[in-house]
């Protein structure tokens, strides 16, 4: 998928949050991570995917891998428009082996366009091991013979996620291209529900269950007593609700029209197609 950044990532750390709480990063900051992380959690676990509306979010594509060489393409009409948008291109461990991601960074070190590549690993893609499918184990060395720069990101851990993100953002502005990281985490669940999971262990599971973001912001947010207990299931009422509410609301509306076909497709409104109903 492709997504905007519109501005700069907010600066979360502060001198003064930082002494307090003892954390690199501010109450509020863990607090919304917790929150977001637990919302797209739940809506995964009820939908078995969440898709975002929003106003820079470009979706995904039907064709592994596809979205890459688009997402490089939203970068380059971002820079032609002298925006300070960065976009983020994001991709499994198995969508890497697509051709066209070679092409596609290539270009876009060639023309330091401003996008961010994101390898969104958790080790198995559908169900087979990066060391089944390659003989680079290390997916962040994918960029190294095109001089883009790389990293490997512990996914588990926001605090790194936003720090690397934060640094490849500041890098697109200057105008110095694009970025890959290679963020590696982890899927509890099968890739889908015929998904035996015979390729992994259960203790493996368990082992990366135990490093659980969502549950590291909470023990944060506790050991720093910035909520309440109350306040706490507040929040994860709030989230079931959300997550009820938007369920409902698919499942009530009306199946689209044929006419949505040929809607959101080209610029021009009055594009000749041929209609046949």
């Amino acid at each position: 998928m492709a997504v905007k950044a519109t501005k700069a990532p907010v600066k979360a750390t502060t001198k003064k949050a930082a002494a307090a709480g003892k954390t690199k990063f501010s109450k509020e900051t863990y607090i919304k991570w917790y929150k977001d992380m637990l919302l797209i959690r739940k809506f995964e676990e009820k939908t078995g995917q969440l898709y975002i509306q929003q106003k820079y979010f470009m979706g995904g594509h039907g064709i592994v891998g596809a979205q890459i060489a688009m997402g490089a393409g939203v970068a380059f009409a971002e820079k032609y428009a002298g925006t300070e948008n960065v976009a983020f291109v994001s991709m499994g461990d198995g969508a890497v082996r697509q051709g066209a991601l070679h092409e596609t960074f290539n270009m876009a070190m060639s023309w330091k366009l401003p996008v961010i590549f994101i390898i969104e690993n958790n080790g198995y893609a559908m169900g087979t091991s990066i060391e089944r499918t390659t003989n680079v184990h290390d997916l962040s060395k994918i960029g190294l013979s095109y001089e883009m720069p790389s990293k490997s990101v512990n996914g588990m851990s926001p605090e790194a996620v936003h720090e690397a993100i934060e640094e490849a953002c500041e890098r697109a502005r200057r105008g110095d291209g694009p970025t890959l990281l290679d963020i590696r985490t982890y899927r509890y669940k099968g890739h889908s529900m015929s998904d035996p999971q015979k390729y992994r262990t259960k203790e493996e599971v368990a082992e990366y269950m135990e490093k659980d973001p969502i549950e590291h912001c909470l023990k944060v947010i506790k050991d720093n007593k910035w909520l309440s207990e109350n306040e706490i299931k507040d929040i994860e009422s709030w989230v079931k609700k959300e997550v009820e509410e938007s369920v409902e609301f698919a499942e009530n509306s009306p199946y689209p029209e044929a006419h949505e076909l040929y809607e959101d497709v080209y610029v021009e409104p009055n594009y000749p197609f041929i209609k046949e109903y």
